[in-house]
Order: C-alpha cells, then structure tokens, then sequence
C-alpha cells in the first residue's frame, strides 16, 4: 500500500473528507485533492500536516537486497 492509498483508507475508516483535511492542514481542498489524486506530490511537509490531521504516523523502513552493498565485515575478509 502506499501513502496516498493508505490516507484514503484511514479518511474512509474515520469518515473524514478531503475538505476536513484541508482546514486541519491550512491547505486548499484543491491542493488535497490534487495530493491524493496523484496530480500534486506528497513532499515532506504535506505528509507531515496530513498525518498530524489524520492523527496517523510514518514509518520508513529500507531494505538492503542480498547481495548489492557488501558491509566493511565481508569487504575486509576479502
């Protein structure tokens, strides 16, 4: 799931509008609207107050595949 499909799923789940998060973020509904239709990008400071008004939290996690980046451990045993 990614972030816009996870903000339109916790507005349906709270029963909130695009027009609620617009006043809780100081944002015009067009702008929302553009964020969650895909015609604007999400930037740092959107998500940030768009979270803050869902009451909702981020969390980025990044994984390494197997086998593209050695560790200084592998790197000096070779």
């Amino acid at each position: 799931m990614n972030f816009t499909e996870a903000v339109k799923a916790v507005m349906n789940t709270k029963g909130i509008n695009k027009a609620d998060v617009a006043r809780a973020t100081g944002y015009s509904y067009q702008h929302i609207h553009d964020l969650i239709a895909g015609e604007r990008r999400w930037n740092e400071d959107s998500i940030n107050k768009v979270c803050d008004a869902l009451g909702i939290s981020v969390n980025f996690e990044f994984n390494e595949p197997e086998g593209i980046v050695q560790t200084n451990e592998q790197t000096a045993s070779n």
